[in-house]
C-alpha cells in the first residue's frame, strides 16, 4: 500500500510540474528534463509512467481537465444559487483568477486554450482531447442556461446549447485579447455583455 501511494504521488508531482511548465512555456518549449528538474524526479521514474512526451502531455491534459472540473462543476451546479447566479459566479471566479497580478493565468492565459492554439491544427490526438475538455465545460454551461430558460431568467428565444457555445468561444477570445492588452478589461467586457445584454430579458 505504501509503495502504491508513493508511486501515485510521484505521478502527480510529474503531472503538476508538467501542467505548470506547459502553461508558461507551451508544449514545444517544455522538455522532459525541465519537468524532472522542476519536481526532482529521476528520468527512470518518468518512463515508468509515460512512454513518451506526447503520452505525458495527454495525461497532463487530463490532469488539467480534472482541475478545471473541480473549479467549474461546483460553480455551475450549485443548488443554492439560481442558474443565472451560477453563471455570474462562473464569470466572477475566473475573472478574479485572471485579474490577480500574481497568478500565472493573468500572464499566460488559459492553459487549455493555449494548447488548442499550439497543437490542435497539427496533432489529432491533442485536438480530440482538447475539444473534449472544452465540450465538457460547454455542456455544464448549457445545462445552467437550460434551467435558466425554464425558470424565465433569460429570454425564451435563446437556445441553451448554441448560447453556451457562443459564450465559451467569446470568453476564450477575451482571454486571448487580455494577453495582448495586459489587463483583464476584455474579460470584464465579455462578462458584462453576456450578463447584461445577451442574457437580459426585455423590460
Amino acid at each position: 500500500m505504501r509503495d502504491t501511494t508513493k508511486k501515485d504521488n510521484t505521478r502527480l508531482r510529474l503531472l503538476a510540474a508538467g501542467a505548470d511548465l506547459m502553461h508558461r512555456q507551451g508544449y514545444g518549449g517544455t522538455g522532459i528534463q525541465d519537468v524532472l528538474s522542476a519536481c526532482g524526479v529521476p528520468k527512470g521514474s518518468f518512463y515508468h509512467f509515460f512512454k513518451s512526451k506526447e503520452e505525458f502531455a495527454l495525461a497532463v491534459l487530463d490532469f488539467q481537465a480534472e482541475r478545471l472540473g473541480a473549479s467549474v462543476l461546483p460553480l455551475l451546479t450549485d443548488p443554492v444559487r439560481t442558474p443565472l447566479e451560477r453563471l455570474t459566479a462562473f464569470f466572477d471566479y475566473f475573472l478574479g483568477l485572471y485579474s490577480d497580478a500574481a497568478s500565472l493565468r493573468g500572464a499566460c492565459g488559459c492553459p487549455i486554450g493555449n494548447l488548442v492554439q499550439e497543437l490542435a491544427a497539427s496533432n489529432p490526438s491533442f485536438r480530440q482531447r482538447l475539444n473534449a475538455i472544452l465540450s465538457g465545460a460547454e455542456g455544464l454551461m448549457a445545462q445552467a442556461l437550460s434551467e435558466a430558460r425554464e425558470r424565465g431568467e433569460i429570454p425564451a428565444r435563446l437556445d441553451p446549447q448554441e448560447t453556451a457555445l457562443f459564450i465559451a468561444a467569446s470568453w476564450q477570445g477575451a482571454i486571448l485579447r487580455m494577453k495582448a492588452v495586459g489587463n483583464a478589461s476584455p474579460l470584464e467586457r465579455c462578462r458584462d455583455f453576456v450578463l447584461n445584454e445577451l442574457l437580459r430579458k426585455s423590460d
